[in-house]
């Protein structure tokens, strides 16, 4: 059947719109899954949010700190963090100030809301994303409450969980100093697997454009974060697993979540000797953290839908290329 010319320039249209909607929606940010929390809302619990803010920022930094986090000084409580709580929460640091950047804005919530995280500064917290927070923050005990982080200069993020704690210690809440170690360590460990992962995954695929690394990344980053909340839930099933079970949990875990191709043995004992740790630290697995794990699992599906659903295997083509190539075949049966 021959095509008329205008039914050539609708179909043409068409593929185009199809081509330029899928990857709006493919690169859609996942740095927050929580809108910014109003420091004009009075909790019962604190009275007012928490802003703790890095010790190392100067008087100018820090001014920019606030005006970020929209801080109004009236509505909220202030605390800073130093260096010396770093040591005091972990039981170790160098316990030097200065390198105190990251603040954070810290809302409790009712019970069951579990956490929202949403970083204000996504360009200037380079490794660690929304969604990697969560997992070490009920790692550590900390539940129900909406924390927004920021920082004027480029850091990694991972000392942002120090003002997490020192907000909730300031409102008379205590944070158990082990389970906050053990969540410090997991959120270095996982970051450390992570970046470990990306690079694999970008080893193995070539001809990437920068936005496919990007997108590929973020995938993963949340299919790790998927894997920690699993190893998690499983444990929890089986709290007296033997170190052979323990193995096993964690490498079904990552093989769900389709990481077996990017996570290198190493990696995979370094989340052995994690899960171990959550056996063995007490309220790690216990039903309260089990409730904001149920939450977290939720928001993590949210997010990788959003990304475009699970990298499948860092052999496959990416998104992208299999869209040009299914646009390109379309397009060449219809015109020959």
């Amino acid at each position: 059947m021959k095509i008329k010319k205008w039914q050539r320039g609708a179909l043409a249209l068409m593929l185009a719109t199809t081509l330029l909607s899928t990857a709006t929606i493919a690169l859609a940010d996942t740095t927050t899954d929580a809108t910014a929390a109003s420091t004009s809302v009075v909790n019962e619990r604190w009275g007012k949010p928490t802003f703790v803010y890095g010790g190392g920022l100067n008087a100018s930094e820090l001014t920019q700190t606030k005006s970020l986090l929209n801080i109004d000084d009236s509505a909220v409580k202030t605390e800073s963090v130093t260096g010396s709580d770093l040591v005091h929460y972990l039981g170790s640091g160098s316990g030097d100030t200065s390198v105190m950047i990251s603040s954070v804005l810290v809302t409790r919530e009712d019970s069951g809301h579990g956490i929202t995280v949403k970083i204000d500064t996504p360009n200037n917290i380079t490794q660690i994303t929304a969604e990697e927070y969560k997992n070490p923050l009920i790692t550590a005990g900390i539940k129900d409450a909406t924390i927004e982080v920021a920082s004027v200069k480029p850091v990694t993020g991972e000392s942002a969980l120090t003002g997490i704690y020192k907000a909730f210690d300031s409102n008379g809440e205590t944070v158990d100093p082990d389970r906050a170690a053990l969540g410090q360590e997991e959120l270095e460990t996982t970051n450390t697997i992570a970046q470990d992962a990306v690079q694999q995954q970008q080893d193995q695929t070539s001809g990437q454009s920068s936005s496919e690394q990007s997108q590929d990344a973020k995938k993963i980053k949340l299919q790790l974060s998927n894997t920690i909340t699993e190893i998690k839930q499983n444990l929890a099933k089986n709290k007296d697993a033997s170190s052979s079970q323990v193995t096993t949990i964690v490498n079904n875990a990552i093989s769900n979540n389709n990481l077996t191709n990017v996570i290198s043995q190493t990696n995979v004992n370094k989340l052995v000797t994690l899960a171990k740790k959550y056996q063995t630290t007490s309220g790690v697995l216990s039903d309260s953290s089990l409730s904001q794990l149920t939450k977290a699992k939720s928001s993590i599906s949210s997010a990788l839908s959003k990304a475009g659903g699970y990298l499948k295997t860092a052999q496959n083509s990416s998104w992208w290329h299999r869209l040009v190539n299914w646009v390109k075949t379309t397009w060449q049966s219809i015109f020959g």
